[in-house]
């Protein structure tokens, strides 16, 4: 029962942080008058495929490309943004609940779990997001690479500090989701190369 709840928090705690992460590309649509209520996003059960969704097309057609990288940019930002809120949150005001713990760590670690793999494996493999700003800009893709290992490193040490009651099944559902973003982002890569032959 224990563990049965500790993965229903986890798989909750995933669908918040990638809901988050849709909603910080939702609000620069809305803000550039392409989305009229910039909380309605798309994020399904299954958690692939979540996308910022109902978009205007026609007006997302007009953004200029400051705008566009803006966009693009939005959901990392909110990633990092809220991990660093909590990690704060956490050094300030432990918490002792097993659960509440868990959802806090599962929280940042899978934030930053996100960021990684968007700056670093998305620079690698070129889709989504990281696929529309180095069309834009290549030049930014170094930099993102260097921020996203500058993320992993902060990952790592974060890891170092999570309580021993929940540090096996925090780790284990981190491996599981950058397991499942990488694979995912590598067979996007191949299946969107493949189409535009």
């Amino acid at each position: 029962m224990k563990l049965l709840l500790e993965i229903a928090i986890s798989y909750f705690t995933l669908y918040l942080v990638i809901w988050l992460h849709e909603l910080g590309h939702s609000y620069f649509y809305w803000i550039y008058g392409c989305k009229e209520n910039w909380l309605k996003v798309s994020v399904k059960p299954y958690l692939f495929f979540s996308t910022p969704a109902p978009v205007d097309e026609d007006k997302v057609e007009y953004l200029t490309n400051k705008q566009n990288l803006i966009v693009s940019y939005g959901g990392i930002v909110v990633n990092l943004f809220m991990a660093f809120v909590v990690i704060i949150i956490i050094q300030i005001n432990p918490i002792r609940n097993n659960y509440i713990e868990l959802f806090l760590y599962q929280f940042v670690t899978l934030h930053l779990a996100e960021v990684v793999t968007y700056l670093v494996l998305g620079n690698i493999y070129l889709v989504s997001d990281m696929k529309g700003i180095a069309d834009i800009k290549p030049i930014l893709r170094p930099v993102n690479f260097v921020i996203g290992i500058l993320v992993s490193v902060i990952y790592f040490i974060f890891i170092k500090q999570i309580p021993q009651q929940i540090f096996s099944i925090t780790i284990i559902f981190n491996l599981i989701v950058i397991i499942c973003m990488g694979v995912g982002r590598i067979a996007f890569t191949y299946y969107y190369s493949k189409k535009q032959q």
